[in-house]
């Protein structure tokens, strides 16, 4: 059996969140967030360092759907995220929907350190978590 290591992303415009998890153990980690270039522009510099760390096998991508399912801004933001990383890296990318993932995230934060507004990068981390395992529990991942 071969085990692979995965990560995921939770894009946004200012911060991305990121999570790591192998197929062994199934269990999905938040390890870092990456800030973004005061243009708005990936931080490309970073994610290399952390891509070149931990030699995934896939990338998993959050896309942010509306409740009713439907393509937003983000959505278009997280799907070109995802394209340049596939391009650069030449690494799988998958996609789960990360629906309410900032909303749970932002909610377990807030319980577990009992403050009224959780960091947030700590909470876009905690939401690549929720994404990365999502996606580990919804897949086969062989």
């Amino acid at each position: 059996m071969t085990i692979k290591t995965y990560l995921g992303f939770d894009v946004g415009t200012k911060r991305t969140g990121v999570a790591i998890a192998n197929s062994l153990t199934a269990q999905a980690n938040g390890i870092d967030t990456v800030i973004h270039n005061k243009d708005g522009s990936t931080n490309w510099k970073d994610l290399q360092h952390l891509i070149s760390q931990h030699s995934p096998d896939g990338f998993i991508v959050g896309l942010p759907l509306d409740k009713d399912n439907q393509e937003q801004e983000m959505t278009f933001i997280a799907k070109s995220f995802a394209r340049k990383l596939e391009e650069r890296f030449n690494i799988p990318v998958f996609f789960i929907d990360e629906y309410l993932s900032s909303s749970e995230a932002k909610n377990q934060l807030k319980w577990h350190y009992a403050h009224k507004n959780a960091d947030r990068a700590d909470v876009d981390k905690r939401s690549a978590e929720l994404i990365l395992q999502t996606w580990l529990n919804e897949t086969t991942h062989d």
